[in-house]
């Protein structure tokens, strides 16, 4: 208080500068000014950074385990608690086709029922609930106000291991070229950290970890927890987590204005990653029935149709990719199931077009009178890549017919998501371009 009142009284009768000499001249001068300069840096700079440790321990109590199960087996993921009822944030790939979950607090505490409360397909968010109350809440950050090179911390659960954290620093504020920005940073992340926090050093949310770059290392991305902002003033009625895949609202902010393109600085390295990350979402989902013929004349045959795409290699100009067709008799044991699989090899600087058409699925039963839609994914969003000539080499087998290759001069994969369509036919284009001017991988 001694301190103070000299600082004070100086200050007053201005002649603080003649007289700080003799003050700093006493034996606590040293301390003084150790204080004065924290304090003064406290009110320029705001809050002291805290450690990774002071941040993993603030933040990690709020950092919640996501599990669930889908056709395709089960799914793991992370998210962090907003509010104290229960509101949770993710991505939406994590929850896209879940038939159940629950989710898993730090503390041990498990709930089992998840309602949606708001998605954004495009941006890869949302906004789920549990009957939680007075739950550990993660304070939202300002993500428009970065810096590149600043401190951040991710943490999730990585391949299950919950409270997970890794270090790093934020590399860059992206442009995706889809009306939208990304964040960079090269703190590590794997399956399991999607959907989880990426905090800044005063252990606030400023991001949701989205997806890394499979041919890459630290080359990790989250969204802008600006974007998290905005879908918390979009929120409707709590939907069934359930209800999800059978039509429930997809995405409450606005779709792109224009079809999005992918940042033209992109090497090739890094946009093949990108669609190793985006082709295995192509999926499209539907029941028909069918009349029988043969033996089964006079029988309606109920099918559900799984078409799912894979990757088996993207190896620098050569792309090796295709979709597996699965179709499940559900009344009629005895038809049995089928799959067909289908593999392109595409040389990518030989392509010349690179477009998107919407095929109706409930169109099925007006085109052709034995099938008739029934349920599922009404459209499917179809990337055609075409060469001039016969240049694509496809491959297709099945359980009745043997492996069998012709060439083609077109190749394609379907997706349930018109916009993501757009963006991986723009990929293959950008992919395209530079496959033509031969630049190093």
């Amino acid at each position: 208080m001694r301190v103070a009142a000299v600082f004070a009284a100086n200050a007053d009768n201005g002649n603080f500068g003649q007289n700080s000499n003799r003050l700093f001249a006493r034996p606590e001068a040293a301390k003084f000014r150790l204080v004065l300069s924290i304090f003064v840096a406290s009110i320029t700079f705001g809050q002291v950074p805290l450690t990774t440790a002071q941040i993993a321990k603030k933040v990690s109590p709020s950092v919640v385990v996501i599990k669930g199960k889908s056709y395709s087996g089960d799914v793991l993921g992370s998210g962090f608690v907003i509010s104290k009822d229960g509101k949770i944030v993710t991505n939406f790939h994590v929850i896209r086709n879940m038939r159940s979950a629950s989710v898993e607090m730090a503390d041990g505490k498990s709930f089992n029922s998840v309602s949606v409360l708001a998605t954004d397909e495009r941006r890869d968010l949302a906004i789920v609930q549990i009957a939680g109350s007075n739950l550990p809440v993660l304070e939202l950050g300002n993500s428009d106000a970065l810096t590149t090179g600043e401190p951040v911390v991710a943490v999730g659960s990585p391949r299950g291991l919950e409270g997970t954290v890794t270090a790093g620093i934020l590399s860059s504020v992206r442009d995706t070229g889809d009306g939208f920005k990304v964040l960079q940073t090269d703190a590590a992340v794997n399956p399991g950290n999607s959907g989880g926090p990426l905090v800044n050093g005063n252990g606030q949310a400023i991001g949701v970890v989205s997806f890394k770059l499979l041919s890459s290392e630290g080359l990790n991305f989250a969204i802008p927890i600006s974007y998290v902002r905005g879908l918390l003033n979009n929120i409707h009625e709590p939907i069934p987590l359930e209800r999800m895949p059978e039509g429930s609202p997809k995405a409450t902010a606005p779709p792109p204005t224009t079809p999005g393109q992918p940042d033209t600085g992109a090497s090739l390295n890094e946009t093949l990653g990108w669609l190793a990350e985006k082709l295995p979402s192509a999926t499209v989902n539907y029941v028909e029935s069918i009349d029988g013929k043969g033996v089964l004349k006079g029988k309606r045959i109920i099918s559900a149709v799984s078409v799912q795409a894979t990757v088996t290699s993207l190896d620098g100009c050569t792309a090796v990719f295709g979709s597996v067709q699965r179709s499940v008799a559900t009344n009629l044991p005895e038809v049995g199931n089928s799959t067909i699989t289908l593999q392109y090899t595409v040389q990518l600087g030989a392509l010349t077009e690179w477009s998107v058409q919407k095929r109706d699925n409930e169109l099925f039963g007006k085109t052709d009178d034995n099938i008739t839609f029934i349920g599922g994914d009404m459209s499917g969003y179809v990337v055609l890549l075409r060469s001039t000539s016969n240049e694509i080499s496809l491959s297709l087998s099945s359980e009745i017919r043997r492996l069998t290759s012709r060439r083609t001069n077109t190749a394609s994969v379907t997706f349930n998501d018109a916009s993501l369509a757009r963006r991986v036919a723009a990929a293959f284009h950008h992919a395209s371009d530079l496959c033509r001017v031969k630049e190093p991988f």
